[in-house]
């Protein structure tokens, strides 16, 4: 990204933003909307490393925080493909692509077992999003056991690997002990949890959700669910902000610049905590519930590029059953950070 220099001329840039924003209602989307975002983005970024971001901090290595992030894709959609795969080509990023088994070959819009393999010879992230999409929590245990279980070994026919990480369809059955007693039987983790910032790698972030708890146990010590834990780990998706927005893309592009970086506001003194989850679904200009801009996506993966974003996958992601904590496993990631949620 072009930075914009303040130091000298800092009246005219601010100027120029404000007529800009009284403008922009008025302006019909096209490349502009996105130039004047990365506008914004300069400004965001410019503040950030200058006050809140602990990298910027050299008192000591140690202080030093790396900048993380998860791309998580649903739904075999045949333009993650297409539109998607080429862009994070370009950027040098890996995704996590969560299958439906029985979507994958079925229509043009869903991606072919080949276009699946090729992702996971390329090295993406494949995991699993059921047999079928049903909603686990409104099943008989046969078919939950069934939606669950047999994907895993579905993907494991097909690609050759076992996925480690379950999705529920829409999240559905993430509040459900049933649920997620099916899924332990099988997964590592789950991801099926909403939220508007960043996971918890310490399960420890919502006080205002669930005061006690202080670390990723499935259960608590009364025996029900912890509101976080390994089998609901939190995602904010994307497609909350297409719909809010209805697709302005400028204004999705300030939201997304605002999840990625509120990161700094609590990964500090050399620890990392808070990694923001972002769930992706159709990458197309269709405008659906379900859209979110070829133009933004490209522009949101530039922005995590040229900011030194390391882009990681579900399968980075390992438990550490002593302190019931998660953390990254790459053992060469960062490797001259010594923190408490990069393991060496």
């Amino acid at each position: 990204m072009r930075k914009t220099c303040f130091d000298t001329a800092i009246t005219v840039p601010i100027s120029i933003t404000i007529i800009l924003s009284l403008l922009l209602p008025a302006l019909a989307y096209d490349d502009s909307q996105l130039a004047f975002a990365n506008q914004q983005a300069a400004m965001t970024e410019n503040q950030i490393n200058n006050n809140d971001n602990p990298a910027n901090d050299n008192s000591s290595s140690s202080s030093i925080v790396p900048k993380v992030v998860f791309l998580n894709f649903y739904d075999d959609e045949k333009d993650q493909f297409t539109n998607a795969k080429p862009i994070l080509d370009k950027y040098g990023f890996k995704g996590t692509f969560f299958i439906v088994c029985n979507w994958a070959n079925t229509n043009a819009s869903r991606m072919t077992w080949n276009d699946i393999s090729q992702l996971y010879r390329e090295g993406h992230d494949i995991e699993s999003h059921s047999t079928s999409h049903k909603v686990l929590d409104k099943l008989s245990p046969a078919a939950l056991d069934y939606e669950v279980g047999q994907s895993k070994q579905c993907l494991h026919d097909h690609i050759g690997v076992y996925p480690t990480v379950f999705s529920p369809p829409h999240g559905r059955g993430s509040k459900n002990a049933t649920v997620i007693d099916a899924i332990s039987k099988y997964y590592d983790f789950s991801i099926g949890g909403f939220v508007t910032g960043p996971m918890f790698l310490h399960c420890d972030g919502w006080k205002q959700r669930q005061e006690q708890q202080t670390d990723c146990r499935t259960y608590s010590d009364n025996g029900t669910l912890n509101y976080a834990n390994r089998y609901d780990i939190k995602e904010r998706t994307h497609n909350a902000l297409d719909t809010r927005y209805s697709h302005n893309d400028t204004q999705i592009f300030q939201k997304f610049i605002e999840l990625v970086n509120s990161q700094f506001t609590f990964n500090k003194n050399g620890i990392i905590d808070a990694i923001p989850i972002i769930g992706y679904h159709d990458i197309d200009n269709n405008k659906t519930i379900t859209s979110t801009d070829v133009n933004l996506f490209d522009a949101e993966m530039k922005y995590l590029h040229d900011n030194g974003f390391k882009v990681l996958t579900m399968s980075d992601l390992a438990y550490d059953e002593k302190s019931n904590y998660l953390y990254i496993k790459l053992h060469d990631l960062y490797h001259n950070y010594r923190t408490h949620s990069f393991h060496t």
